[in-house]
This record gives structure tokens, C-alpha cells and sequence, in this order.
């Protein structure tokens, strides 16, 4: 079992390495092109854009199996990761999201091969950030991500 870089975030901006988010925002421009190819060479006719934009995800990056398990206290994620190693993987914790960036190159006597895996998931409640903790398990990794916990307090009205 190996331990996975979280790098924890309050806000958007904050403790995220910059070059992620261009990774990101390539990877997304690379699957906005890969759609439109798809879209022009079935006649653009509208209406299946989503289609579209799912089979560019699936040609150009692997989308692997995911389970989210939730309790009151926390959040768990388990994605497969064949073939990738813990320096290989970065996590992002955001207030109310996960992102995950895995690349992996390898030369063989074919050449360079690139694997790229990237995954965001949602939560429906903000989680503590820099408690989140990831680590690779055979083949599988394994996000926890407690929850924030929102304590209210009792006002009491002044009695008449």
C-alpha cells in the first residue's frame, strides 16, 4: 500500500498546483475537439451531442470503475488504477469536490505510450480538506475525505 499526494485546497486558488488546472483545462479542449470530430463526421446533425462528448472522453482517456461510499462522518472513493504507480497520481481536494490526475508514459520498442486518467467527483456536503488522505491498494485507490462538520448553535429568543 502506498500513500497518493493530496493537495488540500479551502478555495479554489489556494495550496493547487497551477500547472493542474492547465492540465485540465487542455484535457478538456482535447475532448471538445475530439467531439466536434465526432459530431461533424456523422452530418452535425443536433441532438446527440452528448453522445458526442462521451465517446471523445472514452477514445481519448481511461475512465475507470469508481464507487462512492458515504456515511454521516465521511466520504470514501475507490477508483482502479491498473497500471498506474502512487508518484503517478494526484488528488485535489476542493470544499466539495475531488479531483484526480493520473499519468503514466512507458517506451517499449513500439514507442512512447501515454495512459491519462482524470476523474472529478461532487460532494453533496463540504469535506475537511487538509484531513483528506489517499493511497494506492492494489491497483485500486482509495480516497477518505471527511466531512466538515457544521455545528449549529440554539439562539434563544428573549422571553416577552
Amino acid at each position: 500500500m502506498s500513500n497518493v499526494v493530496v493537495h488540500q485546497a479551502e478555495s479554489g486558488k489556494a495550496a493547487v498546483p497551477n500547472p493542474f488546472f492547465a492540465k485540465v483545462e487542455e484535457a478538456l479542449e482535447a475532448v471538445r475537439r475530439r467531439a466536434y470530430e465526432l459530431f461533424r463526421k456523422r452530418g452535425g446533425e443536433p441532438g446527440r451531442e452528448l453522445d458526442d462528448w462521451l465517446e471523445a472522453e472514452r477514445d481519448l482517456f481511461l475512465i475507470p470503475e469508481a464507487e462512492i461510499a458515504e456515511n454521516e462522518k465521511s466520504f470514501s472513493v475507490t477508483i482502479a488504477a491498473p497500471g498506474f504507480e502512487a508518484a503517478d497520481i494526484q488528488v485535489i481536494a476542493l470544499p466539495r469536490e475531488l479531483l484526480v490526475e493520473a499519468k503514466k508514459e512507458t517506451t517499449d520498442a513500439n514507442g512512447c505510450e501515454s495512459k491519462c486518467l482524470y476523474r472529478r467527483f461532487e460532494f453533496t456536503s463540504p469535506i475537511e480538506c487538509g484531513n483528506v488522505t489517499a493511497r494506492l491498494d492494489k491497483e485500486k485507490l482509495v480516497i477518505d475525505a471527511p466531512k466538515k462538520m457544521i455545528y449549529t448553535i440554539p439562539v434563544r429568543s428573549a422571553a416577552a
